[in-house]
């Protein structure tokens, strides 16, 4: 090699070098930097109680809550409103240390459980909370349609905008006289994973999820940044999800049947390796083979067809579009979010419908190139899915105007638009 061309060489080293280090010192923060946590105090009181599913959704609930920074004796009352009985289910405490503070998280199962109204309250160092409402179908009402509402990132930093969401989802105009079966939220529930921003997402609620369980998956922003990020230790104590995922992913990758679906949540910020595709990979192919008679709901925080400028999860669409449109095992709903803007697939057969929504007043510049039957920027939606044996019906509502902006029905003989 002449000399020139090694001069050549080292200036274009040299170049890509710095070019590197510009990156580097512009992107730190949003890679790297984490938003700091002040310190927090803690009632000595039962609150931010959480209602979620066991596996079994028709006898099995979970009740989480928080109380104190010490652990005390505490338990779950359940009273019957037709016997008067009341029962009582031990709740164990364990303590959650954040950067900022600590408190004393517990946990309940109220497993084989007859149908029928009830009561429940928590109860923590004597201390007790309020009674909350609580109804376990029996099987002739659960095999009748049922309806979730599913919610895009919320990231809320003052708490009125997701205040308002929610007031919205709840309306009658949404939802008639009847509760959903459960919140669904796609990841990103908070801002950051601080106290603040946990308090702020709770007040927002107004206490919902003490009557309606919450299935929730893990967001980026769940997450502590750095080179290997890590999931904020108060997440899998807030929510009590089953534990039937890969051991890898704990509570945080998991399943729910319920009579006509079954709804699957993955974790894809934990996937940060090889071995962390193969492992959720071989996982869900064997939870969508199994149950081939219901529908099968994928809930997840990154999208596999991205609706934002300048953003492609290329990693995460290699390694499931393929299992999600597997025609002996196929998805047939998809929801993710992330990207803070609204995106539907077309109902087409062999393939699953993509819904990219959005529940957050942050927007971002979307994708101009789309190719999507149904998209919409700079709009906060949510979704209420009603769920039936042979149809799945989905509206997709603009939170700010009470209007339905977009539907499509998935049926058992034939998918269209509405």
């Amino acid at each position: 090699m002449s000399r020139a061309a090694k001069i050549s060489l080292s200036v274009v080293a040299v170049i890509l070098v710095v070019a590197a280090a510009i990156v580097c010192a512009l992107r730190w923060k949003a890679w790297f930097g984490n938003q700091p946590e002040q310190p927090y105090s803690v009632p000595a009181v039962p609150h931010n109680i959480v209602l979620s599913y066991g596996e079994k959704t028709q006898s099995t609930r979970i009740v989480s809550f928080r109380c104190d920074t010490v652990t005390a004796p505490a338990c779950v009352e359940l009273l019957n409103w037709t016997t008067r009985d009341t029962l009582v289910f031990p709740a164990h405490g364990t303590i959650v240390s954040s950067r900022a503070g600590k408190a004393a998280f517990y946990r309940a199962v109220l497993d084989s459980v007859i149908a029928g109204n009830y009561s429940y309250r928590c109860i923590a160092a004597g201390h007790a909370s309020q009674w909350y409402n609580l109804y376990f179908a029996d099987r002739a009402s659960q095999n009748n349609m049922q309806q979730f509402l599913v919610f895009g990132d919320i990231q809320d930093k003052q708490g009125a905008a997701s205040s308002a969401l929610f007031n919205t989802a709840f309306s009658a105009q949404v939802l008639g006289n009847a509760l959903p079966a459960a919140m669904v939220f796609v990841g990103d529930i908070i801002e950051r994973p601080t106290d603040h921003y946990w308090q702020l997402f709770f007040n927002s609620l107004g206490d919902r999820q003490t009557v309606t369980p919450v299935i929730a998956a893990t967001g980026n922003h769940e997450y502590l940044k750095g080179i290997h990020k890590t999931l904020d230790r108060r997440w899998t104590h807030v929510f009590g999800n089953p534990g039937n995922g890969p051991e890898r992913f704990s509570e945080t990758t998991y399943f729910l049947d319920f009579p006509y679906a079954r709804i699957i949540v993955l974790d894809t910020d934990a996937l940060q390796s090889v071995p962390d595709y193969t492992i959720m990979q071989t996982w869900l192919r064997m939870v969508l083979a199994r149950r081939p008679e219901v529908w099968k709901i994928i809930v997840m925080h990154h999208p596999l067809f991205s609706a934002s400028s300048n953003r492609s999860n290329t990693l995460l669409r290699l390694a499931f579009q393929r299992i999600f449109e597997q025609s002996d095992i196929k998805a047939d709903l998809v929801f993710a979010g992330h990207d803070h803007n609204y995106m539907r697939t077309a109902a087409q057969s062999g393939k699953p419908v993509y819904i990219l929504t959005n529940s957050s007043d942050k927007f971002y510049p979307p994708k101009e190139d789309l190719h999507a039957d149904s998209h919409a920027a700079y709009m906060r939606v949510f979704e209420d899915v009603k769920v039936y044996r042979d149809s799945i019906r989905v509206n997709t509502w603009n939170a700010d105007a009470d209007t339905v902006f977009d539907s499509v029905v998935l049926s058992r003989y034939e998918s269209r638009q509405m």
